[in-house]
């Protein structure tokens, strides 16, 4: 099983923000596809705001359900939910994959 690495993450779509994550490593059409933990998940919806992003957590489902305000009705939003990973080193920690595999986001750093 491939650990979680910590590292920072950037996104064009909100600008000079960098944001504190997880990576495995893995891409998506060349894109980072982090993992936060739920306060940074948080963070980043909220500075998604600004991007006419609306978003809730379903406490049930224990995950983040977001959608554009710009989307028609009937467009299903995103969900992620969370999961739980190894981390690199020891451990394992709760996080949810923010855009992961769907928003165009860049390793800035690894720590």
């Amino acid at each position: 099983m491939i650990n979680l690495r910590k590292a920072v993450f950037a996104i064009d779509s909100i600008s000079g923000a960098t944001f504190e994550g997880y990576t495995d490593g893995d891409s998506w059409n060349g894109w980072a596809c982090p993992y936060f933990e739920k306060p940074e998940a948080e963070h980043v919806l909220k500075a998604s705001e600004a991007n006419n992003y609306i978003w809730s957590y379903d406490s049930e489902q224990d995950a983040f359900i977001v959608r554009s305000k710009d989307d028609p009705e009937e467009y299903e939003p995103e969900v992620f939910e969370a999961v739980q990973r190894n981390v690199e080193g020891g451990g394992e920690v709760k996080v949810y994959g923010i855009g992961a595999y769907s928003w165009i986001w860049e390793l800035a750093t690894e720590a």
